[in-house]
């Protein structure tokens, strides 16, 4: 696609009307610039959204980061254009305080294309990236994805396992019959020859420590599974007292705050201090659920019934 349509050539042209002799080259490589980057960048997330397993995604996203991209290379080149240099001008009566504060403006517009583009793209990224999000207690299919965590840990721990097995079985044969019993398992040969290279102690394979590590992580991960599971199948509490009602959501890992009104100036500061925010689409002010929470919104409820 022809991504440097999105640039207007005059635009492009006028931007570097005062600044360059050639205004009209430095334009259009400005313009082909910006359409080499997008080209890039959606390289970058169709191979995201192809491991994400969200292809079908790939063109809102993309849509929507280039819109944010244009209004804002248009914004600088805009800029540009009302800058002169006084190399293009002359220097008889040049407005060097006034083209400072307009060069200074234009440094700022390029400023926000460059940091909107890394901050748009890593929100698209994680968009299209679902299998990279964290689990979070409350999400819907918390249990789920905990759970392939734990099966996918479980194979690789089985696998550096089968790995050592070989490795011990063949030794007698030499690096070259381990080796071939490592990539039978699965190994690339590179790194079969790796796990064969002795570390810092003489040993080979994967070390004790290693498989430990993976034990204890595999352990820890089925207690967090274990009480997600139990705060799926926990009812919600309810407690109204004041006119406000508290909810206790522990499938959702949420404690909610209702109010009649709009809170005063000062419990709403206590409920941002406190780690409550606003979620107009519950219409309550909710925070992650724990004993602190919840202690919380039993004072901010008694700090305001006086």
């Amino acid at each position: 696609m022809n991504y440097e349509t999105d640039i207007p050539a005059n635009l492009a042209a006028s931007a570097f009307q005062g600044t360059s002799f050639n205004p009209e080259r430095r334009g259009e490589s400005m313009r082909a610039e910006y359409a080499q980057t997008l080209a890039a960048d959606l390289e970058t997330l169709r191979k995201h959204a192809t491991a994400g397993g969200t292809l079908d995604m790939l063109d809102d996203e993309f849509a929507r980061y280039r819109a944010g991209l244009r209004r804002r290379y248009t914004a600088w080149l805009a800029s540009e254009s009302r800058c002169v240099s006084s190399f293009i001008a002359g220097p008889s009566n040049f407005p060097a305080r006034r083209m400072q504060k307009r060069a200074d403006i234009a440094h700022r517009r390029m400023g926000d294309y460059i940091q909107h583009r890394e901050a748009a793209l890593k929100a698209a990224i994680r968009n299209l990236r679902p299998d990279l999000r964290p689990i979070m207690a409350g999400d819907a299919d918390a249990v789920e994805r905990m759970a392939a965590e734990i099966a996918q840990a479980e194979a690789v721990q089985e696998r550096m396992k089968q790995a050592n097995a070989a490795i011990r079985r063949t030794k007698k044969a030499g690096p070259p019959a381990q080796v071939a019993a490592l990539v039978a398992l699965g190994f690339t040969e590179p790194r079969a020859v790796e796990l064969l290279k002795p570390d810092f102690c003489g040993r080979i394979g994967f070390a004790d420590y290693q498989l430990s590590n993976s034990g204890a992580n595999i352990r820890r991960m089925k207690a967090r599974l274990e009480q997600i599971t139990a705060a799926k199948a926990t009812p919600d509490k309810i407690i109204e007292r004041n006119g406000i009602r508290i909810e206790d959501c522990p499938a959702e890992n949420r404690v909610r705050l209702f109010f009649p009104d709009k809170p005063a100036a000062d419990v709403r500061d206590a409920l941002k201090g406190n780690g409550f925010r606003w979620a107009p689409s519950v219409g309550a002010w909710q925070a992650y659920r724990n004993r602190r929470a919840m202690e919380h919104a039993a004072s901010l409820v008694g700090m305001v019934a006086r």
